[in-house]
């Protein structure tokens, strides 16, 4: 392995445990090295880390990941095999800590559990791998047997081109997957390999949707009617309906009738719900004209922003989504507002449903917010990797 040397520069982020390192962070050029190359950085004081650099990214962004410091004399045997089987051993060890982790979760997730770049979502029947670093993908024959081993089932990769792109990865052709056996909380659902959106299923509510199965629980009354906007395979509502919710309706503009259906008959709910493919935002609209309304809200949008440059645009698109469904709930009715839009925190979010409830004349009471599961996890709230935000509220 090459060693590159830090510039002053780099070594103050990595002593300020910044693990992400540009072209400029370096007295080295990197530009020789081919893309994903393993390297010791070491500074004149003898200081020393691993990671891996990939020079074709734009030197606007990071191009190196760092991984460790290294202890003094265990340069000569480190080992990136043994290095990423390790890790990937104790990620997985992480999440059998917890009962329900066992096998449906995300057992591994990028730099939090130590490989950047690196996503495992493991299903009751197949571990789907997907890898968007170049140091990783180097890899990538190593961890497929190491994941199947760990996980009892076979593993397939999901190359998404958008994601790879940034890094100049290639995308390979893959086997077919099965369709996804899915368990969470006690619920069973089935997901089509061609209606599969990023790695199958999303694992980082899982807490959320228990503590809400939790919360209906505890109601002296259940809501009657629920409504499940961006619903993918309905696991919102299908928390709902266990918990003794009367109906519910699940609306996305996805193709996941099929799925809804599945859902509701694995878990013994066939005739409780009724899947309607659609713009959400529509939907809400004409539901309006027809002055529906609904005991229970359960909203769980895709991100509205890729980036910071689109936050104003996020902020009004949640804004005029929370308004039009405080608007539909019935008066003492509950209603779950989540988010997975990165750079949105959850001070902001939190004043935006409080904006939306003012417009609307409508007084909240916030009975829980909720983070990302035990599967996705962070080291504090202010860690990027912290993106998942759930608040329920009891709206009069």
């Amino acid at each position: 392995m090459r060693t590159l040397t830090l510039a002053k520069a780099g070594l103050n982020k990595l002593r300020s445990h910044q693990l992400e390192l540009k072209a400029s962070d370096f007295d080295d050029s990197v530009k020789p090295l081919p893309p994903g190359e393993w390297c010791f950085f070491t500074s004149t004081s003898g200081e020393c880390w691993v990671g891996f650099v990939n020079p074709l990214i734009d030197e606007k962004f990071a191009c190196a990941h760092v991984l460790e410091a290294l202890p003094s004399g265990a340069v000569g045997t480190f080992s990136p095999e043994v290095f990423i089987r390790g890790r990937l051993v104790r990620a997985f060890e992480r999440r059998r800590r917890f009962t329900g982790y066992e096998a449906n979760a995300r057992m591994f997730y990028g730099a939090s559990d130590g490989l950047p770049g690196l996503l495992v979502d493991v299903f009751s029947n197949a571990a789907i791998i997907q890898i968007n670093t170049a140091g990783i993908d180097r890899y990538r024959e190593l961890i497929r047997p190491v994941v199947e081993e760990l996980a009892s089932v076979e593993g397939f990769f999901l190359d998404n081109p958008k994601y790879r792109e940034k890094e100049s990865l290639p995308t390979y052709s893959e086997r077919a997957f099965p369709e996804l056996a899915v368990q969470e909380n006690g619920l069973r659902f089935q997901i089509r390999p061609e209606v599969l959106q990023k790695v199958g299923f999303y694992y980082d509510h899982r807490e959320n949707r228990l503590h809400l199965m939790n919360f209906l629980g505890r109601l002296a009354k259940r809501p009657a009617r629920a409504l499940d906007l961006f619903s993918y395979a309905g696991a919102w509502g299908l928390s709902a309906l266990r918990s003794g919710v009367d109906e519910a309706v699940f609306v996305d503009q996805g193709d996941f009738g099929v799925e809804v259906e599945a859902a509701l008959r694995l878990n013994g709910l066939e005739g409780k719900g009724r899947f309607v493919r659609g713009d959400v935002f529509r939907f809400l609209d004409d539901s309006l004209k027809e002055n529906q309304r609904f005991d229970l809200i359960l909203c769980d949008p895709p991100a509205f922003a890729k980036s910071s440059l689109q936050k104003h645009q996020a902020l009004d698109g949640y804004s005029k989504l929370h308004r039009k469904v405080l608007r539909m709930l019935s008066s003492g009715g509950l209603v779950a507002f989540s988010s997975c839009t990165q750079c949105v925190g959850h001070a902001e979010f939190q004043k935006n449903i409080a904006e939306a409830a003012q417009k609307e004349g409508r007084s909240l009471q916030l009975v829980y917010a909720g983070l990302q599961g035990f599967d996705h996890p962070v080291p504090s709230l202010e860690d990027r990797a912290n993106y998942i935000k759930s608040y329920f509220y009891i709206v009069e």
